[in-house]
C-alpha cells in the first residue's frame, strides 16, 4: 500500500508488477543523525521502506561549487538517469573513458540493513567530512549526506550565486 511519501506512476515498471505497486519514495526535509563506530547512519524513519531490501541506493561523491564534498544518494531509477550521459558514445573514446574514470572511484551501491541503517565506506565518510554528525538533505527524488558545517557553507555560496544571477529576486 502506498504511503503519503510515495510517488506512484501508473503504467510504469515491469509487466508482472501492477502499476499501483510501483512506489517511488519522496525525500523531503532535513534530518540530523550520528555516524556509529561501524560507519553506519540511520536513514530517517519517514524515508525508510517497509522492506529495507526493496530500496536500491547508489551513492556518488560530489564536489559542490563551494568546494565542499558531499554524498548524493540516488534510488536506482535516478541513478540510471545520472549515468546515462556517461554511458553514451564510444566506450573507447579517450574523453568518454576519462569521464567514466572520474566517477568510478566515487560511486558505490548502498544497502539498508534490517535496522534501516546505511553503511558508508570509510573513504567516502572521510572525503565528505562525515566523522560524527550527518545531515540528511531531502531533494525530492534523491537525498544528500552532508557535514552540517559544509552544508551551511554551501548554502551560503548558493545564496550569493542566486543573488548574482537573479538580483531582482532578492
Amino acid at each position: 500500500m502506498a504511503t503519503s511519501g510515495d510517488i506512484i506512476e501508473p503504467g510504469t515498471g515491469p509487466a508482472e508488477i501492477p502499476p499501483a505497486a510501483i512506489h517511488r519514495p519522496r525525500f523531503t526535509w532535513r534530518y540530523d543523525h550520528k555516524v556509529d563506530a561501524q560507519g553506519r547512519v540511520p536513514m530517517p524513519a519517514k524515508w525508510r521502506p517497509d522492506v529495507p531490501s526493496s530500496l536500491s541506493l547508489m551513492a556518488v561523491m560530489i564536489r559542490h561549487t563551494s568546494g565542499d564534498e558531499f554524498v548524493m544518494v540516488l534510488p536506482a531509477e535516478q541513478f540510471d538517469r545520472f549515468i546515462d550521459p556517461l554511458c553514451r558514445g564510444d566506450f573507447t573514446e579517450p574523453l568518454r573513458m576519462a569521464e567514466r574514470h572520474d566517477y568510478v572511484d566515487r560511486i558505490i551501491e548502498l544497502e539498508l540493513d534490517s535496522a534501516g541503517r546505511i553503511c558508508l565506506p570509510e573513504e567516502m565518510r572521510a572525503a565528505a567530512g562525515l566523522t560524527k554528525d550527518v545531515l540528511f538533505v531531502g531533494c525530492i527524488d534523491r537525498f544528500e549526506l552532508w557535514n552540517p558545517k559544509a552544508y551551511a557553507s554551501a548554502r551560503g555560496s548558493e545564496t550569493i550565486l542566486k543573488r548574482a544571477l537573479h538580483p531582482q529576486n532578492t
